[in-house]
């Protein structure tokens, strides 16, 4: 069975090989992911009736769909490795813990798979880390040795279902990732470059890109304005240019760059309203981590209560959030912040 992906779909996937942070929605056409997910709480690790009243409806639906479309065939590696596809819109949807519940869910849907399905993933996400690695050397390779090599490391990662994995179609849609990627960071640096010209490229490449994706992957056609402004806001090209506007004519030149990608007005102005919704947050982050930065500073022991009093005083109802964030050793306000897009 051939999963068929969106073409938003393909872009993202393609965006976090580019190495920019856009969120995947991959998922085969048949599955339907609700913005609802699942409700908080936890997922014990036994399979019984108390996992039927913890996942909503939609996630059971989900796990339904996913069954009944692959149980006869799980086994298979080549199987387990294209249903990675699922695996982002899930964690959309699952509470902490994330890795915990996600295998609970694949033990619910799968059972005694969920083992190998998991080290599939891992596997695919060392060919995808590897991929990232080695870009530069694979743009710099012909089309014969770049194929001998990508063939090296996944007969390496999978050396019986690399075959079944990987096949022509798919070398097709990796060469054109590469083809874009060269755009991409040629466009990256076009600091002199006018930007509506940086805009006309990144299109017809995107254009082009889109051509062997839906040939070769059966997807539906069509570019998605919002993957192209994700990337376009996302160049250190047109970072730079913002960065050295004052807020008022940097928000105008955003709203003049959505425009010339072609979203109508009621969606500028909606677009608008997050952005200032998003500054914001960022000043908001901005001036605690400064607060947080100065307490630390000035204390040679800190207590996690004053930490937590500090995080309601400026997050309020979302600091135990925050608190995890730092508890994992992840800051959001020491992100990059790309304006436009973040």
């Amino acid at each position: 069975m051939n999963i068929k992906i969106i073409s938003v779909t393909i872009f993202s996937g393609l965006l976090v090989i580019l190495g920019y942070q856009i969120q995947r929605l991959s998922t085969p056409s048949d599955i339907n992911i609700s913005s609802s997910g699942i409700e908080e709480g936890f997922i014990p690790d036994n399979q019984d009736a108390s996992h039927q009243r913890i996942l909503s409806a939609d996630i059971q639906a989900i796990i339904k769909q996913l069954s009944e479309g692959y149980a006869d065939k799980i086994h298979l590696i080549h199987i387990q490795a294209k249903l990675i596809s699922v695996r982002e819109s899930l964690f959309d949807h699952l509470p902490l813990p994330i890795n915990k519940n996600l295998k609970s869910v694949l033990a619910i849907t799968f059972p005694s798979h969920e083992n190998s399905i998991l080290e599939v993933w891992s596997k695919m996400d060392q060919y995808e880390e590897w991929l990232m690695a080695q870009n530069r050397t694979l743009m710099e390779l012909d089309d014969l040795n770049r194929s001998g090599f990508l063939w090296q490391k996944r007969n390496e990662l999978f050396p019986i279902a690399a075959a079944d994995i990987w096949n022509e179609e798919q070398d097709l849609y990796e060469t054109a990732q590469l083809n874009f990627h060269r755009e991409v960071e040629q466009l990256d640096q076009s600091f002199d470059l006018p930007m509506h010209k940086r805009i006309e490229r990144l299109q017809a490449s995107f254009q082009q890109a889109d051509n062997v994706f839906t040939r070769t992957l059966d997807a539906e056609s069509g570019i998605h304005k919002n993957t192209v402004a994700s990337v376009l806001f996302g160049l250190n090209s047109v970072q730079k240019e913002l960065q050295q506007l004052d807020p008022e004519h940097r928000q105008l030149e955003i709203e003049a760059i959505r425009r010339e990608l072609g979203f109508d007005e009621d969606t500028i102005i909606k677009m608008s309203n997050l952005d200032t919704k998003r500054e914001q947050r960022w000043s908001n982050g901005y001036a605690y981590m400064a607060s947080r930065n100065q307490l630390l500073a000035n204390n040679e022991s800190v207590s996690s209560t004053e930490l937590d009093a500090l995080r309601t005083q400026f997050f309020g109802n979302s600091a135990e959030t925050i608190a995890r964030e730092e508890m994992s050793g992840f800051y959001r306000f020491q992100r990059t912040r790309y304006y436009g897009r973040n």
